[in-house]
């Protein structure tokens, strides 16, 4: 067993055995390895001093509740759990600043039971894109929609294996378009196109937004018209059923020639780098929060980077919420 254990910007993997041990166990050892971490940090290693001496506490994320310094590990937390590290006059405060942090309630009527809606690229509705915006629906693609993504994914295979030379598969952006790229260079192409791009600043989008926005992206994908590889495809929707969100900042795109810096923030979550929220882990290391999730994070092939970030679905998710 093994627990992940956020402090500060930090977050820990501790494992527990079989979990026995107890919650001040698990409080003591957190203490101690965040102290060798930040040894080099001397103000950092003073707090951390302090911290040892004085009353601390573990709480579930999300402005959980407290957990009890005599319960086994085993009988509150579950295997690749999470839990913050706190002072216990730090609680409420903290939960503040995750509700603004992007962790608001939703404004949106809620339905009493969880749906399943079917994406084709083609006839998903404002109505059912708000719906899904409230994390209670969840995605599947049509069969005919993943068939069109993967004759469209045949294509782009077929373009690098003829060696032929296409704009934005094998070849640099913008300036550097009459640059051709190796083959073994390629997913690293699209990988830095990633982030390079993931430049947004301010505060994140709201869970609303960035489902709807994950919820967009998606069907897009769908239509088969973007090369994306169904694998791919298949773990954004997962990521989305699961609710693990990235961090995408409110500021940074242009609007006239697609949201590109939003995207690549998306796209950047997804490919387990990042930050991360979900309703098991707060925010946390985006590959920490896959990984406690049973889910893999995306690997980007020719194009792939392209087909993740050429398109304006943040505009339009906060149309949809407007309306």
């Amino acid at each position: 067993m093994r627990v992940h254990v956020k402090f500060e910007d930090k977050c820990l993997v501790i494992p527990c055995k079989d979990g026995k041990q107890s919650i001040k166990w698990l409080i003591s050892e957190a203490v101690e390895r965040f102290r060798k971490l930040r040894s080099t940090e001397s103000t950092v290693g003073s707090q951390l001093d302090g911290l040892s001496n004085m009353p601390s506490c573990l709480y579930l994320p999300n402005g959980g509740g407290m957990l009890f310094f005599n319960d086994a590990i085993e009988d509150v937390l579950e295997n690749d759990g999470f839990a913050e590290l706190k002072k216990s006059n730090e609680q409420g405060q903290d939960f503040k600043k995750e509700i603004n942090d992007g962790c608001r309630a939703s404004k949106i009527p809620r339905l009493n039971t969880p749906s399943k809606v079917s994406l084709d690229g083609d006839s998903l509705t404002v109505q059912l894109l708000v719906q899904l915006g409230t994390g209670e629906w969840k995605i599947q693609i049509t069969h005919d929609a993943l068939r069109h993504v993967k004759e469209s994914r045949d294509l782009v295979d077929r373009i690098v294996s003829e060696s032929r030379v296409v704009y934005g598969i094998n070849t640099g952006f913008g300036k550097f378009a009459q640059k051709v790229i190796s083959d073994e260079k390629l997913g690293e192409l699209q990988e830095n196109l990633i982030r390079s791009h993931a430049a947004g600043v301010g505060n994140p989008l709201t869970q609303e937004q960035t489902r709807m926005l994950m919820a967009l992206r998606i069907n897009v994908l769908a239509k088969g018209y973007s090369g994306i590889s169904l694998e791919n495809l298949e773990r954004i929707v997962e990521a989305f059923n699961a609710s693990c969100l990235p961090w995408i900042p409110e500021q940074g795109t242009v609007g006239a020639s697609g949201d590109l810096a939003p995207l690549a923030h998306l796209a950047l979550g997804l490919m387990g780098e990042g930050k991360m929220w979900s309703r098991k882990s707060g925010w946390a290391d985006a590959k920490l929060v896959l990984d406690a999730h049973g889910l893999k994070p995306i690997v980007l092939g020719p194009k792939e980077g392209l087909a993740m970030i050429n398109g304006t679905q943040l505009i339009t998710a906060i149309g949809t919420e407007g309306m």
